[in-house]
């Protein structure tokens, strides 16, 4: 059932990745390739200054089309305006969505996208242009038809009657009133007899009707004939005023278009992981050549012990090695640090010894010699060696009587010493010097003879005589002769500090007779990953402090 449920599963995954395939396809891949043809791809590769170069060369040649239109225009009848209007008008709402349409992603900064947004808002610019021209035209057009309706209009009144004729008209309107008037107030047997033999009144009458009709005539025929020259030249000054129009310029679209372009963006980011990658080789150079030769010259640190005579650790005859027996004298104890105890004489006294120095309790427990075992017994062998450290070596040190080392408690694995002399540890401070801040050690313990320190090392443990001085890894320094100068030097090649592959400083012993205690591969054995780096901090943190 596995088998069938496991061709089950990879058959059925395959049959949905071949659907996502196909729907992608189908679905996605026709709208995906217009946009990465060939010009789209040379045109992502302009800049915002090239892009803005283009557009305007399209924009003059666009205007210099527009102009060329504008005869065009000019000469077209009203139903041609009207049908060109509709069409622009019509483009112009489909360009107009294209631009509302140019959102979506990276459209703000690719530069094929950018282009053709700017290329959109130009045509929407001249379509606008254009749209403007043809009203105006079409405005000047119905002005001209207002002309020729004015003109046939005051060709009716080809002859206007002058004001004078009209007040002349007026008074002898009102003169023939008068004269109407004045036959009216005769007596009544004066206006029957003139009436009957003269027919003055139907005269008087006749005359007053005929002027004041000429009168009235010529009043409105005046009136009329010059609300139509007004109209005319009303229509003439609509029709210069609607002549007089130019083909707008074109606006200059690229006006707040973005600075940053894809291509801005991708020499922008070339730049800063240009920058990235030489900043730590600019640092690493000024570091060598600027502030490294500064360190090196800071005063040394020296630890002068008080009492102390001259006489000097000598290296031990054998390398260090797995294991080593140490053989005890007569008075004298051992002191084993938990996990190198291989084997002891069975005629030997084992107690257990809480510290290695009741006065520094913590340098004790901080560096492991805590619960310590104690072995006694004159003339008697025992066998130092690590139980779980396969990369662990370890050789013994003399420290005769007025000598003393400067030691990491970390390193030791053992310690003989007289029952009735303990090992003497004494503390030094160095807060105030450059040196110890760049070593990374800012209290040095240093330990007093007579005793014999069985120092342990990853992989194996180096003394050396220190003759006219020595340069060594930070990290594997373990201990040096009391009042030797300790400081730090600059590496001495260039390239490999500069490709990583070294420190920028090593430490340096020199300034007198005396031995150097190095750790052959400090790193060995030691965890790595969070727990290692986790102990790698906590050792730091200890070695600040001489531990």
């Amino acid at each position: 059932m596995r088998v069938v449920f496991g061709w089950l599963g990879r058959t059925g995954l395959l049959y949905l990745v071949l659907c996502l395939a196909f729907a992608f396809y189908i679905l996605a891949w026709p709208r995906i390739v217009p946009q990465f043809g060939s010009d789209s791809l040379r045109q992502d590769t302009m800049s915002v200054a090239q892009i803005r170069e283009t557009v305007l060369q399209e924009r003059e040649q666009l205007q210099s089309e527009l102009t060329q239109r504008e005869a065009d225009i000019r000469a077209m009848g009203v139903g041609a305006i009207d049908r060109r209007l509709v069409q622009a008008r019509r483009q112009q709402e489909e360009v107009q969505r294209e631009i509302e349409e140019s959102n979506g992603f990276l459209d703000a900064v690719r530069p094929s996208r950018i282009l053709a947004l700017q290329r959109a808002k130009l045509r929407d610019a001249a379509l606008e242009a254009e749209i403007d021209a043809l009203e105006s035209a079409r405005k000047a057009k119905l002005a001209g038809s207002l002309i020729t309706r004015a003109e046939a209009e005051f060709d009716r009144y080809s002859r206007i009657p002058t004001a004078n004729a009209v007040r002349v008209s007026h008074r002898l309107c009102d003169s023939a009133e008068k004269d109407l008037k004045e036959f009216e107030r005769r007596s009544m047997l004066d206006q029957t007899t003139r009436e009957i033999f003269l027919r003055e009144r139907e005269v008087l009458e006749a005359t007053r009707d005929r002027r004041c009709d000429a009168a009235e005539s010529r009043e409105t025929r005046r009136n009329a004939g010059l609300a139509a020259s007004q109209k005319l030249a009303k229509a003439h000054r609509a029709y210069e005023e609607a002549r007089e129009w130019d083909m707008a310029a074109l606006p200059d679209t690229t006006l707040g278009m973005s600075e940053t372009s894809l291509r801005e963006v991708l020499v922008a980011a070339a730049w800063a992981l240009l920058g990235i990658l030489l900043l730590p080789y600019l640092i690493r150079t000024l570091l060598y050549y600027v502030i490294a030769p500064i360190a090196q010259r800071r005063r040394a640190i020296r630890i002068s012990v008080p009492g102390m005579n001259s006489v000097a650790v000598k290296p031990p005859q054998e390398q260090s090695r797995a294991s080593i027996p140490v053989r005890l004298g007569a008075g004298e104890e051992l002191l084993v640090r938990q996990g190198f105890l291989q084997s002891s004489p069975a005629d030997a006294k084992l107690r257990t010894r809480a510290l290695l120095d009741w006065k520094a309790p913590l340098a004790s427990l901080a560096s492991g010699m805590a619960m310590l075992t104690r072995v006694r017994g004159s003339d008697t062998t025992t066998v130092i060696s690590a139980d779980d450290d396969p990369f662990a070596e370890i050789t013994a040190i003399d420290l005769p009587q007025g000598a003393a080392m400067v030691l990491q408690p970390r390193t030791l694995a053992a310690v003989v010493q007289p029952q009735d002399r303990p090992l003497r540890i004494t503390s030094h401070w160095r807060l105030f010097s450059l040196n110890a801040w760049l070593t990374q050690q800012l209290r040095f313990l240093v330990f007093h003879g007579p005793a014999r320190l069985i120092v342990k090392g990853g992989r194996g443990v180096r003394v050396e005589p220190v003759d006219s001085g020595r340069r060594f890894g930070q990290d594997q320094l373990a201990g040096f002769s009391a009042d030797l100068s300790y400081s730090v030097a600059r590496n001495e090649t260039f390239v490999p500090y500069l490709l990583g592959r070294e420190p920028l400083l090593r430490d340096r012993i020199e300034g007198g007779e005396g031995v150097l205690v190095l750790e052959e591969t400090p790193y060995a054995g030691r965890r790595k990953g969070i727990r290692g780096g986790l102990e790698g901090l906590f050792d730091a943190f200890l070695k600040a402090f001489g531990i």
